[in-house]
């Protein structure tokens, strides 16, 4: 199978990732990889990420095994990754107490990196957030509440009661995400907690019984009254803050009368690429993240029709990243 390039993937799609899953198939095989020289650990305390830096920049900070064991405690079971850079990666949350005291380690939320990393490693951090917080989430089998063993290489959290047994595997939650057009305008929402005149798509998780594409016209009607008529797909996200696939969407409205149904936005307008700019240049309009899918969707859409590339104005307008 051919891979996605780099260039083509959104940030945080692990392409440059080898999952190796026939390692997982043997503890006594992960066991001689987990103590060979190849083998680099990467731990998670909470939410937090551990980097490198230097003058040169950030990077994800692979540990060794002496390494991780001095410095830190594991709160749970070791997951295999797979290969990159040559190395065989682990995964593993740690306690509390755990620091890292060696120079230029330090701990972060993914989210402020994501800017500052090579998009590779951006992506292996992002499989590894991800990995943790659902081992972390399903330490109890769900049937009867009975401890849960991983296996595996920790993709599997197995029941470990005679009578049960039941296995769960690692969870993401589908939502769509998508930028409306109608005419020469798109529409954009904003929720009231996020950062002063941010602005984004909208987006909503897709719901039991239903599909990417019908949960698309729920979500835009439910908060925002405008009813879709043509969707056509543009690309998906991993999103590791948890764990969810983001299925990214272009879609022509039929109407453009807003009614903000469900209250989950505490604004919603419609603005052609002009006035994008001008909202830009006064401080009124932010657009989200260029780490998001949101922002690609957004850009697509405004990079066909206008004289300067919405990141060329995002860069010109603001320098700030939150």
């Amino acid at each position: 199978m051919d891979h996605l390039s780099n260039s083509t993937a959104n940030l945080f799609s692990s392409v440059t990732v080898d999952r190796a899953p026939e390692y997982r198939l043997s503890n006594e095989e992960l066991s001689v990889l987990a103590d060979s020289t190849n083998a680099r650990f990467l731990p998670v305390l909470g939410s937090q990420v551990l980097v490198s830096s230097s003058t040169t920049g950030y990077a994800v900070a692979a540990l060794t095994r002496s390494i991780f064991d001095a410095e830190f405690h594991p709160a749970g079971p070791m997951i295999y990754l797979g290969r990159f850079n040559g190395g065989h990666h682990f995964a593993i949350d740690i306690e509390p107490a755990s620091s890292a005291h060696t120079a230029g380690h330090l701990f972060g939320d993914l989210r402020q990196f994501a800017p500052l990393l090579p998009d590779a490693d951006c992506a292996l951090l992002g499989y590894t957030r991800a990995m943790v917080h659902w081992q972390r989430t399903h330490r109890h089998c769900g049937r009867c509440g009975t401890l849960n063993e991983a296996r595996n290489g920790g993709h599997v959290m197995r029941c470990t009661a005679k009578d049960c047994f039941r296995q769960q595997f690692p969870r993401t939650d589908p939502a769509i995400i998508v930028l409306v057009e109608n005419g020469t305008r798109a529409l954009f929402g904003r929720q009231a907690q996020w950062p002063k005149a941010r602005y984004s798509t909208i987006a909503g998780f897709v719901e039991p019984g239903e599909s990417a594409e019908q949960a698309v016209v729920r979500e835009v009607s439910e908060e925002t009254g405008v009813e879709v008529v043509t969707i056509t797909y543009h690309s998906s996200q991993p999103w590791p803050f948890p764990g969810t696939l983001m299925l990214g969407y272009h879609a022509k409205a039929g109407d453009t009368g807003i009614r903000l149904n469900d209250h989950e936005l505490d604004e919603a307008k419609w603005l052609s690429r002009a006035e994008i700019e001008a909202q830009m240049r006064d401080g009124t309009f932010v657009p989200p993240t260029p780490t998001s899918i949101s922002f690609r969707l957004i850009e697509t859409w405004f990079d066909q029709n206008a004289a300067t590339p919405l990141r060329v104005l995002r860069k010109t307008y603001s320098e700030l990243e939150t």
